[in-house]
């Protein structure tokens, strides 16, 4: 999977990490083939998946533009990973969310967004849970002004390899770019002190543009000095559908805002990225969310 660090574009792209295909986890799952539809979770025909890989996925469900029945019905399709991370939840949801995916998860839900809180899902019998915790600050560095979403981590330990990694989901500030900037400070300020592999996804409100091969500044922040390493997907896609002006049309194409990134030890386990794409998923409704899920699957 490719890893990849910017600094400048020139020096971002020639120093990814692991990008070449012969790199990339045998399981055909991970490969993002546009020209192959298939469902959330679901191997090409005649392929299964190595009980050596993990496999975590993260969606932003829009909490107050869907119907939580058929965010569910939805969800009910995740069941087959490891761990599931979801933004924009309601709390009376986390519950309904949980049961959807067949009552075998961890449920760790965030107390800070209002309606629209984290959630991670822990297979339960793949990890123990050894720690979870929100964080509203990091040292000297603010993550919540008392309004946003607090990063919500968890530290799992890994039954089948004996490792220990830490998850972190994050839905950064949507309109205020000088916190969201200060977030990104934080989050790679707290990465750099942790002493097991790092993974964060989520919606991070970065604006990646990925014709211009560039994100806002909170992502430069992000990645600054090396500590985390952009996972960019095998196939760039939008994950996000805004029509604001209702003219049909996105008002932010080519655009970004669901990421992953890698850091510590985890930089070195070939992660691959995807975009999920499901027929008829953009342009979105009221029923079901306006982001797309992004998959990340690693060999532990």
């Amino acid at each position: 999977m490719r890893i990849c660090l910017i600094a400048s574009l020139a020096i971002f792209v020639s120093s990814q990490v692991g990008c070449g295909t012969a790199d990339r986890i045998s399981d055909p799952l991970v490969a993002n083939d546009r020209s192959e539809e298939r469902d959330v979770g679901q191997p090409p025909q005649g392929k299964q998946t190595s009980n050596d890989v993990v496999r975590l996925i993260a969606w932003n469900v829009e909490s107050g533009g869907n119907r939580p029945a058929v965010i569910a019905e939805q969800l009910a399709q995740f069941s087959g990973y490891d761990i599931v991370c979801l933004s924009e939840v309601d709390s009376n949801n986390f519950e309904v969310y949980s049961e959807a995916l067949g009552g075998k998860y961890d449920s760790v839900n965030g107390e800070t967004g209002g309606t629209d809180r984290l959630q991670i899902l822990v297979n339960a019998g793949r990890y123990d849970l050894l720690e979870s915790k929100e964080m509203d600050q990091y040292q000297s560095y603010p993550l919540n002004k008392g309004s946003h979403r607090s990063p919500l981590y968890v530290r799992l330990n890994d039954r089948r390899s004996g490792r220990e990694l830490i998850v972190m989901t994050n839905h950064l500030a949507r309109g205020n770019a000088e916190f969201r900037q200060a977030q990104a400070v934080g989050l790679r300020e707290w990465a750099r002190d942790q002493d097991v592999g790092v993974i964060a996804i989520g919606d991070f409100n970065m604006d990646y543009d990925y014709l211009a091969m560039k994100g806002n500044e909170a992502f430069v922040e992000m990645v600054r000095d090396n500590v985390w390493s952009w996972l960019p997907p095998d196939d760039f896609v939008d994950t996000n559908w805004a029509d604001r002006d209702g003219d049909g049309k996105d008002n932010y194409p080519d655009s970004m805002l669901d990421l992953a990134f890698a850091a510590g030890p985890a930089k070195e386990w070939g992660i691959q990225c995807r975009v999920v794409v499901r027929t008829d998923d953009f342009p979105d409704d009221d029923l079901t969310s306006d982001h797309r899920p992004i998959e990340l699957m690693f060999e532990q």
